[in-house]
């Protein structure tokens, strides 16, 4: 796992890693609630909260489509599969790897906001639900990867997946407020049931599970259809 570990472009040193684990998630921090601070006439906390979810979430899908990408540029994807492309150590290894980034941020980023007047209950939802967001960002980081696998581009589906997290989430409005095109976008993705919870105590975040393992799914069977055709080229476009 170390070694997966030194393949993480921000993990390569102490600068890379104060600035995603600290710098970023604090101006985030600030922009959201600075933007729902001027229309709200007042500081919310659990906008504040849901930032850091959602960038620990973002996180771990950036960790899992980078050490897959990586693993391609040296060739390590074509070995997997001709020996074993389903092999349960590999895909283990790489989805610990993505989420401990992702809960680190989590934590690190929630007890400094704890520090300075966090609701104790608001940070005790936000830690339950913190392994759930960063699994969800996993999948999203693998299923990008899968598509955008033989692209010249391998990291447009991530990126595009990544971008796009914070406004499908909902973290300033709820997704329900949402224009109907947009919220029926949002429904799509599986993020605005855990903003939900953090934001207005809604429980349920069976459906975001659902449409989770939906995208799961997907991801697997783009990574099955083209096995064959990997192998049979032996060479990415990147």
């Amino acid at each position: 796992m170390a070694t997966q570990f030194s393949s993480l472009s921000f993990l390569a040193n102490w600068k890379t890693k104060f600035v995603y684990f600290l710098i970023l998630p604090i101006i985030n921090i600030l922009l959201l609630v600075l933007i729902d601070l001027q229309y709200n006439n007042q500081f919310n906390w659990y906008v504040a909260s849901a930032s850091v979810i959602i960038d620990s979430g973002a996180l771990s899908l950036q960790a899992m489509s980078q050490l897959m990408i990586t693993d391609a540029n040296l060739g390590i994807d074509l070995e997997l599969l001709a020996k074993n492309p389903y092999s349960f150590y590999y895909w283990r290894i790489k989805v610990f790897t993505s989420l401990i980034p992702g809960i680190i941020l989590g934590i690190i980023n929630l007890v400094l906001l704890l520090m300075v007047g966090l609701p104790i209950n608001l940070f005790l939802k936000c830690i339950v639900m913190l392994p759930l967001i960063c699994l969800y960002g996993t999948i999203f980081g693998f299923t990008g990867w899968t598509i955008s696998w033989q692209m010249k581009n391998p990291y447009y589906f991530s990126n595009l997946f990544a971008s796009i997290i914070a406004i499908v989430a909902g973290v300033l409005v709820v997704v329900s407020d949402y224009p109907k095109w947009l919220m029926l976008i949002s429904y799509v993705f599986p993020f605005y049931e855990i903003v939900d919870y953090i934001k207005i105590n809604d429980n349920s975040i069976l459906l975001s599970t659902l449409i989770a393992f939906i995208w799961l799914i997907i991801g697997i069977c783009f990574y099955i259809f083209q096995i064959k055709s990997v192998l049979n080229k032996k060479i990415h476009q990147y």
